[in-house]
Protein backbone atom coordinates (compact mmCIF):
# COMPACT_ATOMS: atom_id res chain seq x y z
CA UNK A 1 0.00 0.00 0.00
CA UNK A 2 1.27 3.13 -0.88
CA UNK A 3 2.56 5.98 1.64
CA UNK A 4 1.12 8.96 2.71
CA UNK A 5 3.13 11.76 0.53
CA UNK A 6 4.61 15.29 2.66
CA UNK A 7 1.95 17.09 0.19
CA UNK A 8 -0.79 15.09 1.15
CA UNK A 9 -0.47 15.37 5.34
CA UNK A 10 -0.23 19.06 4.25
CA UNK A 11 -3.21 19.21 2.33
CA UNK A 12 -4.96 16.74 4.93
CA UNK A 13 -3.83 19.62 7.45
CA UNK A 14 -4.83 22.49 5.82
CA UNK A 15 -8.27 21.42 5.54
CA UNK A 16 -9.03 20.79 8.58
CA UNK A 17 -7.10 24.07 9.22
CA UNK A 18 -10.14 25.62 7.24
CA UNK A 19 -13.23 23.74 8.88
CA UNK A 20 -12.02 24.83 12.04
CA UNK A 21 -12.11 28.88 11.72
CA UNK A 22 -15.51 28.27 9.60
CA UNK A 23 -18.95 25.54 9.84
CA UNK A 24 -19.06 24.70 6.13
CA UNK A 25 -17.01 24.57 3.34
CA UNK A 26 -18.04 23.99 -0.40
CA UNK A 27 -15.52 21.22 -1.95
CA UNK A 28 -15.00 23.87 -5.31
CA UNK A 29 -13.89 26.85 -2.80
CA UNK A 30 -11.67 23.89 -0.88
CA UNK A 31 -9.98 22.84 -3.89
CA UNK A 32 -9.53 26.61 -4.43
CA UNK A 33 -7.43 27.36 -1.31
CA UNK A 34 -5.95 24.26 -1.87
CA UNK A 35 -4.53 25.16 -5.51
CA UNK A 36 -5.61 22.02 -6.32
CA UNK A 37 -8.23 20.09 -8.57
CA UNK A 38 -11.91 19.29 -6.90
CA UNK A 39 -10.93 15.74 -7.58
CA UNK A 40 -7.65 15.90 -6.03
CA UNK A 41 -9.48 17.75 -2.84
CA UNK A 42 -12.12 14.67 -3.35
CA UNK A 43 -9.34 12.05 -2.63
CA UNK A 44 -7.52 14.26 0.59
CA UNK A 45 -11.68 14.12 1.86
CA UNK A 46 -12.07 10.26 1.48
CA UNK A 47 -9.28 9.91 3.83
CA UNK A 48 -10.39 12.29 6.27
CA UNK A 49 -13.56 10.78 5.89
CA UNK A 50 -12.01 7.20 6.87
CA UNK A 51 -10.89 8.95 9.26
CA UNK A 52 -13.90 9.91 10.96
CA UNK A 53 -12.81 13.62 11.42
CA UNK A 54 -15.02 15.33 8.65
CA UNK A 55 -18.60 14.92 7.01
CA UNK A 56 -19.37 15.68 3.37
CA UNK A 57 -23.42 16.79 2.60
CA UNK A 58 -24.21 18.12 -0.84
CA UNK A 59 -20.81 19.59 -1.99
CA UNK A 60 -20.60 20.83 1.36
CA UNK A 61 -17.72 19.97 4.09
CA UNK A 62 -17.55 20.32 8.22
CA UNK A 63 -15.94 18.89 10.93
CA UNK A 64 -17.52 16.06 12.31
CA UNK A 65 -18.26 17.84 16.24
CA UNK A 66 -18.85 21.11 16.57
CA UNK A 67 -16.79 23.32 18.29
CA UNK A 68 -17.84 23.29 21.69
CA UNK A 69 -17.07 19.71 21.88
CA UNK A 70 -13.98 17.93 22.28
CA UNK A 71 -12.18 16.84 18.65
CA UNK A 72 -11.19 13.32 17.82
CA UNK A 73 -7.57 12.78 19.30
CA UNK A 74 -6.54 12.03 15.53
CA UNK A 75 -8.21 15.84 14.38
CA UNK A 76 -6.38 17.35 17.28
CA UNK A 77 -3.39 16.14 16.62
CA UNK A 78 -3.03 17.97 12.91
CA UNK A 79 -4.56 20.89 13.91
CA UNK A 80 -1.61 23.35 15.22
CA UNK A 81 0.77 20.41 14.67
CA UNK A 82 4.08 21.98 14.46
CA UNK A 83 3.58 24.50 17.05
CA UNK A 84 2.88 21.17 19.37
CA UNK A 85 6.05 19.88 18.46
CA UNK A 86 8.02 23.22 19.31
CA UNK A 87 6.19 23.18 22.65
CA UNK A 88 6.89 19.83 23.25
CA UNK A 89 11.02 20.57 22.70
CA UNK A 90 11.20 23.06 24.85
CA UNK A 91 9.42 21.36 27.27
CA UNK A 92 11.70 18.64 27.25
CA UNK A 93 14.36 21.28 28.55
CA UNK A 94 12.29 21.19 31.73
CA UNK A 95 12.79 17.00 32.44
CA UNK A 96 15.93 16.28 33.93
CA UNK A 97 17.84 13.00 34.57
CA UNK A 98 16.76 11.39 38.09
CA UNK A 99 12.92 12.91 37.64
CA UNK A 100 9.84 11.55 38.81
CA UNK A 101 7.00 13.30 36.43
CA UNK A 102 3.57 12.85 35.69
CA UNK A 103 2.54 12.77 32.01
CA UNK A 104 -1.69 13.33 31.56
CA UNK A 105 -3.14 12.45 28.45
CA UNK A 106 -3.88 15.04 25.18
CA UNK A 107 -2.23 15.57 22.25
CA UNK A 108 0.81 17.74 22.81
CA UNK A 109 1.84 15.51 26.16
CA UNK A 110 1.62 13.24 23.64
CA UNK A 111 4.35 14.69 21.00
CA UNK A 112 6.64 15.29 24.59
CA UNK A 113 6.35 11.40 25.12
CA UNK A 114 7.79 11.39 21.44
CA UNK A 115 10.68 12.87 22.62
CA UNK A 116 11.69 11.24 26.23
CA UNK A 117 13.43 8.08 24.86
CA UNK A 118 17.00 8.91 25.08
CA UNK A 119 16.57 10.56 28.80
CA UNK A 120 17.73 8.57 31.52
CA UNK A 121 17.05 7.36 34.97
CA UNK A 122 13.12 9.35 34.98
CA UNK A 123 10.63 7.63 35.86
CA UNK A 124 7.60 8.38 33.90
CA UNK A 125 3.63 8.15 35.77
CA UNK A 126 0.72 8.31 33.49
CA UNK A 127 -2.94 7.59 33.06
CA UNK A 128 -2.81 7.63 29.02
CA UNK A 129 -2.18 4.70 27.22
CA UNK A 130 -0.62 6.18 24.18
CA UNK A 131 1.86 7.59 26.67
CA UNK A 132 2.15 3.78 28.31
CA UNK A 133 2.82 2.22 24.36
CA UNK A 134 5.01 4.50 23.27
CA UNK A 135 7.23 4.43 26.52
CA UNK A 136 7.12 0.43 27.22
CA UNK A 137 10.13 -0.88 25.59
CA UNK A 138 12.36 2.33 26.37
CA UNK A 139 15.83 1.92 28.18
CA UNK A 140 16.47 4.20 31.34
CA UNK A 141 12.72 5.10 31.63
CA UNK A 142 10.75 3.79 34.73
CA UNK A 143 6.87 3.53 33.36
CA UNK A 144 4.18 2.99 35.85
CA UNK A 145 0.70 2.49 34.65
CA UNK A 146 -2.38 3.84 36.79
CA UNK A 147 -5.38 2.14 36.35
CA UNK A 148 -8.99 3.02 36.29
CA UNK A 149 -11.71 2.90 33.48
CA UNK A 150 -10.63 3.70 30.08
CA UNK A 151 -12.16 6.39 27.91
CA UNK A 152 -11.92 5.02 24.69
CA UNK A 153 -10.99 7.47 21.79
CA UNK A 154 -8.77 9.13 24.46
CA UNK A 155 -6.92 5.79 25.43
CA UNK A 156 -7.02 7.63 29.16
CA UNK A 157 -7.92 6.23 32.58
CA UNK A 158 -10.08 7.87 35.05
CA UNK A 159 -12.34 7.62 37.92
CA UNK A 160 -11.86 6.25 41.60
CA UNK A 161 -9.34 3.99 40.68
CA UNK A 162 -7.17 6.11 38.90
CA UNK A 163 -7.75 9.07 41.73
CA UNK A 164 -6.56 6.49 44.42
CA UNK A 165 -3.93 5.64 42.30
CA UNK A 166 -2.51 9.07 41.81
CA UNK A 167 -2.44 9.70 45.71
CA UNK A 168 -0.47 7.16 46.25
CA UNK A 169 2.77 8.93 44.42
CA UNK A 170 4.28 12.14 44.35
CA UNK A 171 6.08 13.40 41.24
CA UNK A 172 8.36 16.40 40.79
CA UNK A 173 6.50 17.80 37.58
CA UNK A 174 3.47 17.13 35.76
CA UNK A 175 2.87 17.64 32.08
CA UNK A 176 -0.55 18.84 31.29
CA UNK A 177 -2.62 19.67 28.33
CA UNK A 178 -5.90 21.23 28.33
CA UNK A 179 -8.87 22.43 26.18
CA UNK A 180 -9.18 26.16 27.32
CA UNK A 181 -7.79 28.88 29.02
CA UNK A 182 -9.44 31.72 30.82
CA UNK A 183 -7.38 34.56 32.50
CA UNK A 184 -10.44 34.89 34.45
CA UNK A 185 -11.84 31.50 34.48
CA UNK A 186 -8.55 29.23 34.67
CA UNK A 187 -7.87 25.78 33.46
CA UNK A 188 -11.84 24.22 32.01
CA UNK A 189 -12.36 20.75 30.10
CA UNK A 190 -15.40 19.46 28.33
CA UNK A 191 -15.17 16.11 29.62
CA UNK A 192 -15.99 15.96 33.46
CA UNK A 193 -15.18 12.38 33.66
CA UNK A 194 -11.35 13.84 33.42
CA UNK A 195 -11.26 16.83 36.05
CA UNK A 196 -11.08 14.65 39.11
CA UNK A 197 -8.58 12.69 37.83
CA UNK A 198 -6.44 15.62 36.61
CA UNK A 199 -7.02 17.75 39.68
CA UNK A 200 -5.84 14.44 41.28
CA UNK A 201 -3.07 14.98 39.19
CA UNK A 202 -1.99 18.51 40.03
CA UNK A 203 -2.24 18.06 43.62
CA UNK A 204 0.47 15.35 43.71
CA UNK A 205 3.15 17.19 41.62
CA UNK A 206 5.87 19.65 42.60
CA UNK A 207 5.65 21.74 39.69
CA UNK A 208 2.49 21.98 37.22
CA UNK A 209 3.55 22.65 33.28
CA UNK A 210 0.83 23.59 31.00
CA UNK A 211 1.46 22.95 27.55
CA UNK A 212 -1.09 24.80 25.33
CA UNK A 213 -0.64 26.26 22.04
CA UNK A 214 -1.87 29.73 21.62
CA UNK A 215 -5.43 28.77 20.33
CA UNK A 216 -6.24 27.39 24.07
CA UNK A 217 -6.37 30.91 25.58
CA UNK A 218 -9.29 32.79 25.94
CA UNK A 219 -11.79 29.85 25.98
CA UNK A 220 -14.08 28.68 28.60
CA UNK A 221 -15.17 25.06 28.56
CA UNK A 222 -18.21 24.21 31.06
CA UNK A 223 -16.03 22.32 34.22
CA UNK A 224 -13.30 23.93 36.22
CA UNK A 225 -10.18 21.61 36.69
CA UNK A 226 -7.77 24.21 38.65
CA UNK A 227 -7.69 28.04 38.74
CA UNK A 228 -4.58 30.06 37.34
CA UNK A 229 -2.69 30.08 40.68
CA UNK A 230 -2.30 26.01 40.61
CA UNK A 231 -0.25 26.61 37.50
CA UNK A 232 3.54 26.94 37.73
CA UNK A 233 4.81 27.44 34.30
CA UNK A 234 2.81 27.53 30.73
CA UNK A 235 4.80 26.58 27.72
CA UNK A 236 3.25 27.73 24.69
CA UNK A 237 3.88 29.39 21.00
CA UNK A 238 4.93 32.58 19.82
CA UNK A 239 1.29 33.54 18.40
CA UNK A 240 0.06 33.96 22.03
CA UNK A 241 -0.57 37.73 22.73
CA UNK A 242 2.05 39.77 24.69
CA UNK A 243 -0.98 41.28 26.55
CA UNK A 244 -2.04 37.59 27.94
CA UNK A 245 1.89 36.85 28.44
CA UNK A 246 2.35 39.49 30.44
CA UNK A 247 -1.38 38.86 32.29
CA UNK A 248 0.05 35.29 33.25
CA UNK A 249 3.30 36.71 34.18
CA UNK A 250 1.87 39.27 36.67
CA UNK A 251 0.31 35.99 38.17
CA UNK A 252 3.54 34.88 39.20
CA UNK A 253 3.59 31.93 36.17
CA UNK A 254 6.84 31.68 34.18
CA UNK A 255 5.68 31.60 30.29
CA UNK A 256 8.13 29.36 28.06
CA UNK A 257 7.29 30.48 23.95
CA UNK A 258 8.55 28.09 21.40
Amino acid sequence: MPQPTHKHKERKTAILHMLQSTHSVPITQLAKELGTSSSTARRELRDLLKEGLVMVSVGNVQLCTPSNEERPFALRCLLNAEEKVRIAQAALELIHNGDTIFIAGGTTTFELTRLLPGRRRITVITNSLRVVDLLVDQPGIDLITLGGAVRSGEQTLHGHLTDWGVSQFRADKLFYGIEAISLQHGLTHSQLVEVSTDRALASAATETIVLADHTKFNKVAPALVMPLEQVHVIVSDKDLSDETVEALRGKGIRVILA
